[in-house]
């Protein structure tokens, strides 16, 4: 893993956890076709994701990989699904970090147990969120949005991937910080968010980087500032909202993981198929391209890192005011 410090930070935990010795289930796998669902509607980072590392993994498992989106609830109905799969390595999820770490505490009868429902395989690529905005609002930096919305209290709405999502934590964060009133507007993934910024119906948003650039590049949006702890590599000369807000920073991150009880040793090869993938340059060239950073993992450091992250948001998550709906 790198870049992250938070992510290097948190996966310290995983020390404690104990990997498994292979077994001989493992040596026949894959036989059969596999199903990755995606836990958000295409058009967003993690589907984006999971379509730039699908052929490189089929080549090296020797079967075809079937993605399949399954958006709702903030990434939840997806996760569930690979949940409640059957724990043969034929059923695996491609998922950012909030539909497994923040969700459980932002949704009434949330399903699933995110310590103890997964496997995880490894993490794959690390996440940058920014704040962006219509080009209508007379905002251009974060002091000016602050500004904006003292005097126009209640009249500006945020958009983001879905309630529970970085995007949504992100946005309470800077509201409890600087006394401010933004409506809350969750979408069902990053994609559908961006296309009512782009069309005006909502003027500001939080969106994935990968998501923004293309569309900022174009005009259709202003980015004004990264939610990150450093500023993104691709926008040097944008702030973090940090410089202005301290600690509004997003920990966000894609990661593979199989359904609990999954073998040790099909674990193990999913994990060196994934990590030597990423490591090719056109895999890395097509996420460069898409705004994404490869990061990887051991199944015990990634594991860790999960069961850090939940524990994390646990106090976080009250101490903003935030409720389950």
């Amino acid at each position: 893993m790198k870049r992250r410090e938070f992510i290097t930070l948190l996966s310290g935990a995983a020390a404690a956890v104990v990997t498994v010795p292979p077994v001989v289930a493992g040596q026949d796998y894959p036989s059969r076709p596999i199903t990755l669902i995606v836990n958000f509607p295409p058009g967003g980072s993690t589907d984006a994701m999971a379509r730039i590392i699908r052929e490189p993994l089929s080549g090296a498992l020797g079967q075809s990989i079937t993605i399949d989106n399954r958006g709702g609830a903030g990434g939840t109905t997806g996760a569930a699904a690979v949940a409640n799969a059957k724990a043969d390595g034929y059923t695996l999820l491609l998922s950012v970090n909030s539909a497994l770490t923040t969700n459980r505490y932002l949704q009434r009868n949330f399903p699933f147990d995110p310590k103890t429902a997964f496997a995880p395989i490894t993490l794959i690529s690390d996440v940058a969120l920014v704040l962006a905005v219509h080009p209508s609002l007379p905002v251009h930096d974060v002091a000016g949005l602050i500004e904006y919305a003292r005097k126009n209290p209640g009249k500006l709405a945020y958009a983001t991937a879905g309630i529970g999502s970085s995007h949504h934590i992100c946005g309470e964060l800077l509201k409890q910080k600087v006394g401010i009133e933004m409506v809350h507007v969750p979408y069902r993934g990053g994609a559908l968010a961006m296309q009512d910024l782009l069309a005006g119906n909502v003027k500001l948003g939080f969106s994935t980087l990968p998501v923004a650039l293309p569309q900022a590049q174009a005009g259709g949006i202003r980015v004004i500032a990264a939610a990150e702890k450093t500023r993104l590599p691709e926008l040097p000369n944008t702030p973090t909202i940090d410089e202005t807000v301290p600690g509004v920073i997003n920990v966000g991150w894609n990661g593979l993981l199989a359904p609990a009880g999954t073998p040790a040793a099909i674990i193990d090869k999913l994990n060196a198929a994934t990590v030597a993938a990423l490591k090719m340059p056109d895999v890395i060239a097509k996420m460069k391209l898409q705004g994404l950073h490869a990061v990887s993992s051991t199944p015990a450091e990634f594991a860790g890192l999960l069961a850090s992250e939940v524990d994390h948001w646990a106090k976080v998550i009250p101490s903003i005011g935030i409720q389950p709906q």
